[in-house]
């Protein structure tokens, strides 16, 4: 990643435990709001230690600090990204399930298991959905890499090539932190037309691998749950030169007009585009 180190131990801070928050959920539920709030504390407006504070909310706006820095590492790899609004997930039976799941990894593993902060795009509808009932890689609509759920450390990759069929233009960046343990790495390849890529027909990773990676280390495809975590979301509206403007749009252009562009182009009523 190329934003600063300082700028991601902040976002990324693994926290610690608390034993100031109470509420009638189960200790399990109850220890994992506690590491959710030590994680975010110095972005989000309420004070975590405040016993009086009414039960944290799914989403919370984040404070000055919390806005600027993820402004900034949204901004590092999609500049042309003008934010609406940021959130901060607080969704505690989730995380409890993705720190359990990190400490099944980690005996399977070994220190091995890293924890990568990466990205995923999506519609508002969805991204809101997940908090519920998870990323459904079942709507994946390209499978280059792995038929799973994307996640890629550069946002210009993770908006041109997300699922574009959806008439909605608000979009969310969802900074998630992922869990890698073992990989295997989808080998580049140079394609003819209509040619199936090695990824696109793996349904899960050979062998041990619990992820599987691009050739050049940019992409991640997930295939278990609660091995991903969102922890903020970050809102905006889709616009044309998001597209035409991306580095992906020159470097996959074509003599021939690419029509998945134009049908895009066309759903969101840009009648003066020409390619």
């Amino acid at each position: 990643m190329m934003y600063c180190n300082r700028d991601y131990d902040v976002l990324f801070n693994r926290g610690g435990t608390s034993s100031t928050y109470t509420s009638g959920k189960s200790k399990f539920t109850e220890h994992a709001a506690d590491l959710i709030l030590k994680r975010a504390s110095s972005f989000v407006l309420y004070h975590m230690y405040d016993t009086h504070r009414p039960q944290c909310p799914l989403l919370n706006n984040v404070n000055a600090k919390g806005y600027n820095t993820i402004e900034r590492i949204v901004k590092e790899t999609f500049p042309l990204c003008n934010i609406n609004k940021i959130h901060q997930v607080h969704a505690p039976q989730m995380y409890g399930m993705y720190m359990l799941r990190k400490e099944e990894m980690n005996l399977t593993f070994g220190q091995s298991v890293q924890e990568k902060l990466l990205f995923h795009v999506t519609t508002e509808s969805r991204a809101l959905e997940s908090l519920d009932s998870g990323l459904d890689w079942r709507r994946t609509r390209r499978s280059k890499f792995g038929c799973g759920v994307s996640f890629s450390d550069d946002i210009d990759y993770a908006n041109y090539y997300a699922d574009n069929s959806s008439a909605e233009d608000t979009r969310v960046i969802m900074i998630c932190c992922v869990m890698v343990g073992n990989t295997y790495v989808i080998p580049k390849q140079k394609f003819a037309r209509n040619q199936i890529s090695a990824g696109s027909l793996l349904v899960v990773p050979p062998g041990l691998a619990d992820t599987t990676v691009s050739h050049n280390g940019h992409v991640h495809v997930k295939y278990n749950d609660y091995e991903f975590y969102p922890l903020y979301l970050v809102y905006y509206q889709r616009r044309c030169e998001q597209m035409t403007k991306s580095k992906y749009f020159f470097a996959n252009r074509r003599p021939q007009p690419d029509q998945q562009l134009v049908s895009l182009l066309g759903a969101m009523s840009i009648s003066n585009y020409r390619l």
